[in-house]
């Protein structure tokens, strides 16, 4: 699954999780239905519609979340229209209250819904929102002064619509400075993470080569080693090079340190180039790099040694005059079982010197037969 899919699938499981949500308003809402039906304040079969309604909603929803047609949607949430359909069935209960009264409950359940805005909407939203819950409540009162006049008093109601009108504005305000609070922590949430990235990033990368750096290479060394000294050594060898590219020192002196950082740029790109899945590299220091042949025989280390050495000594560097060309000396070193790892990567550079000293372009094997000649620089 790529990364836009698992966006997506996370994204549609906390959809689903706020339907669900949802569903607890439901719950309570049916709660008083119920209550009234008991109560004797409304009859049954409306009491039964009003159930099937809800049921036919809310499976609806969760059906279009599972299904992805939400993902069709201008808004996937589908918050806003939960909110207003949730409405209708309240109001068509309200509508057969035998109690007047009865209604206010309702209402103060409508008042939590509408809080489910704070999750998509702005004030503007909310306020809208706000307003269509009124006028839903409004349309009841039109309906119950038309049909059915003795089940409503205008005065009361007059008063009940005022306050009610003041408690969605304000709900409508605070439900938008809470999701701006939720959105400001989440920008700021998001900033804290790629601030950590870049942190990581500095502390196990190189700024200049983007290898792992040293600290990286030695957490990298001491696992790959825990893992060889568990195994047999002789089935799983792990072997370790260290590259030194040659004369680099004049390379800065000669052309400057920003040439010497292209040339240090273009051999970690080779390197990277180079390597076979299950190996590692990474900057060691200075014109140093340390490579890291997991299960790689001394002959297969030094065989990978001699090609990154040709590899190297073929490529071209732009930045120096003249296209000059650039060789590398490799000192490779097959670990021991029961050796330290300082021991092992003594052996290396030991290596790395002899190469040097032999004239350097070429890959030495510790304690191991004298190696082939790379292409003379």
């Amino acid at each position: 699954m790529n990364p836009l899919d698992q966006e997506t699938a996370r994204a549609q499981r906390l959809r689903l999780r706020r339907v669900l949500w949802g569903s607890g308003v439901y719950c309570c809402t049916s709660l008083i239905v119920l209550g009234c039906y008991l109560a004797g304040f409304i009859e049954g079969r409306h009491a039964l519609i009003f159930f099937s309604a809800l049921a036919a909603l809310n499976l609806g929803f969760i059906g279009m979340i599972l299904s992805g047609l939400n993902l069709r949607l201008g808004d996937p949430s589908m918050t806003g229209i939960q909110i207003v359909s949730s409405l209708w069935p309240s109001i068509y209960v309200m509508y057969h209250l035998g109690e007047p009264q009865a209604r206010m409950a309702f209402l103060l359940v409508a008042v939590v819904a509408m809080l489910f805005g704070v999750f998509r909407f702005d004030f503007r939203g909310m306020l809208t929102l706000g307003a269509t819950v009124l006028l839903t409540y409004l349309l009841l009162l039109v309906a119950l002064v038309q049909w059915a006049p003795e089940r409503v008093d205008v005065r009361v109601e007059a008063i009940i619509v005022f306050a009610y009108s003041v408690v969605l504005a304000l709900v409508a305000y605070l439900g938008s400075f809470i999701a701006g609070l939720r959105r400001s922590l989440m920008r700021r949430n998001r900033e804290l993470e790629t601030a950590m990235a870049e942190l990581r990033e500095l502390a196990t990368r190189d700024p200049l080569t983007r290898l792992p750096n040293r600290r990286t290479l030695m957490e990298q060394l001491d696992r790959e080693t825990a893992r060889a000294e568990r195994g047999e050594l002789c089935k799983s060898p792990l072997s370790i090079c260290m590259l030194d590219i040659d004369l680099f020192k004049r390379i800065n002196d000669s052309y400057g340190h920003q040439a010497g950082d292209a040339v240090l740029r273009r051999v970690a790109a080779a390197l990277r180039r180079s390597l076979r899945n299950g190996d590692f590299v990474g900057r060691f220091g200075g014109e140093e790099f340390l490579l890291l042949f997991p299960e790689s025989s001394r002959e297969e280390a030094q065989e990978l040694a001699e090609l990154i050495g040709r590899n190297l000594a073929a490529m071209r560097i732009p930045e120096l005059p003249g296209n000059e060309a650039i060789t590398a000396s490799i000192g490779v070193a097959v670990h021991r079982k029961g050796e330290t790892l300082e021991e092992t990567l003594a052996r290396a550079d030991s290596a790395l010197y002899e190469a040097k000293r032999r004239g350097r372009n070429r890959a030495v094997v510790a304690d191991g037969p004298t190696p082939a000649m790379a292409h003379q620089a």
